[in-house]
């Protein structure tokens, strides 16, 4: 107790209020928050990047892996061949030869792995961390042994070169120079007199500082660019006034499900609004956009995250439900459902409409795209040809042509 008042003497010196003194703990606490918080973000970015390309980074880190090797067996040579003319009496020590074909060797593997086509993210991954421990072992042998009374000259400059290498996890690029930085360390420390080896201690860990910090810059660009890249493809597929696919996105993404899924189990849809230019030209184009934006919204709710939707024409719309066992009874059910849908929801905006659909239902048989674009949309003619508010669905036989089928309608 005897010292409170001291405390607020002391406060009073530096007229410290207690209304001032909860000023700077809440801003210390909101500085902290917002560190925090930048920290959350940048890390939920970098995750998010890391897990969202890891096939690019993969094909990336290959190419890299072969460059990187490639341009150290040149450099390598080029020092073999230039340094004796800078350095008097400078000779090549066993590091010297045995780097070459260690590079070459990284080299080769790479190029032949390339040549594969295969693309193992984890074995890519683990082949670049390998290049790098062994880069930095014959760095650190070279650099400390053959020269015990010379300082250091490539382990800081590889070091600042390292997060540019491939692009690597933090927490991997930090383990990797942590441990070289403790065996570099342990090393010059046995063989390096006491001045030499406080000189490139100093170095090294500066060096070390500056790499993690070029490495976090890094990484947080790249995530930054991939998530701005990926923002601006998603926007180009996407149809600005349904917001579901357009056309070339969900053409291209029924033909890949179709190729990679042959034999096929799934049920292509084509859905035409019914007298889209009479509802444009009599009642107005804002009636005519409701209508498309209701119809994408309704396709959006009506099928699954798996399945396959897009706007493919000014009044058409394409369905591919994957992974389809049932019958065609029931998809007819589905199609009826659809109908009854969109009318009750354009007759709450006061707008009389109705959609013909033509369908076809692959149960086990090989198909691709343009075959199954073809039978769609002769289905959906025949639907439109019966009259308004059809639907035509057909099964395919057993060679992949149609099956036949009649037209239902409300």
């Amino acid at each position: 107790m005897a010292n409170i008042p001291v405390v607020f003497k002391t406060f009073s010196q530096y007229n410290i209020t207690h209304n001032n003194l909860v000023s700077y703990v809440g801003g210390g606490y909101y500085m902290l928050f917002n560190f925090y918080e930048y920290i959350r973000k940048d890390l939920e970015i970098k995750k998010t990047y890391l897990k969202s390309a890891e096939n690019e980074i993969a094909e990336k880190n290959l190419v890299l892996l072969q460059l990187s090797s490639l341009l150290n067996s040149i450099l390598l040579v080029l020092f073999y061949i230039i340094t004796p003319f800078i350095i008097k009496g400078w000779t090549i020590t066993l590091q010297h030869i045995l780097f070459l074909p260690a590079a070459l060797l990284f080299f080769g593997i790479s190029t032949a792995y390339a040549k594969t086509g295969r693309r193992d993210k984890k074995v890519i991954t683990r082949a670049c961390l390998a290049f790098e421990v062994v880069l930095f072992a014959f760095v650190i042998s070279i650099d400390v042994f053959p020269y015990p009374d010379a300082p250091s000259s490539f382990l800081p400059l590889l070091f600042i070169a390292f997060p540019a290498l491939f692009i690597l996890r933090f927490r991997q690029m930090f383990t990797v120079m942590f441990l070289v930085e403790v065996i570099y360390v342990s090393s010059v420390m046995q063989v390096k007199n006491k001045l030499m080896a406080e000189n490139d201690i100093f170095n090294s860990v500066v060096a070390f500082i500056f790499s993690m910090t070029v490495a976090h810059v890094i990484l947080k660009l790249r995530a930054e660019d991939h998530n701005t890249r990926s923002r601006y493809k998603r926007l180009s597929m996407l149809d600005s006034l349904t917001g579901i696919p357009n056309k070339k996105a969900c053409e291209n993404a029924i033909a890949h499900y179709l190729e990679k899924n042959s034999p096929s189990y799934s049920a292509l849809l084509f859905l035409d609004l019914d007298d889209f230019k009479k509802i444009n030209d009599s009642i107005g184009h804002s009636a005519g956009d409701r209508l498309l934006e209701e119809t994408g919204k309704l396709l959006f709710k009506s099928f699954r995250a798996s399945d396959l939707i897009g706007r493919v024409g000014g009044d058409e719309f394409m369905i591919l439900i994957t992974d389809y066992h049932d019958t065609e009874d029931a998809l007819k059910r589905k199609c009826t459902a659809l109908q009854r849908a969109l009318q009750q929801i354009m007759q709450n905006y006061g707008i009389q409409t109705s959609c013909s659909i033509g369908a076809i239902l692959a149960a086990g048989q090989s198909l691709n795209f343009h075959t199954a674009y073809a039978l769609a949309d002769k289905c959906l003619y025949e639907a439109k040809a019966s009259g308004k508010n059809k639907c035509v669905v057909r099964t395919l036989a057993g060679d992949g042509t149609d099956g036949g089928g009649t037209p239902d309608g409300l």
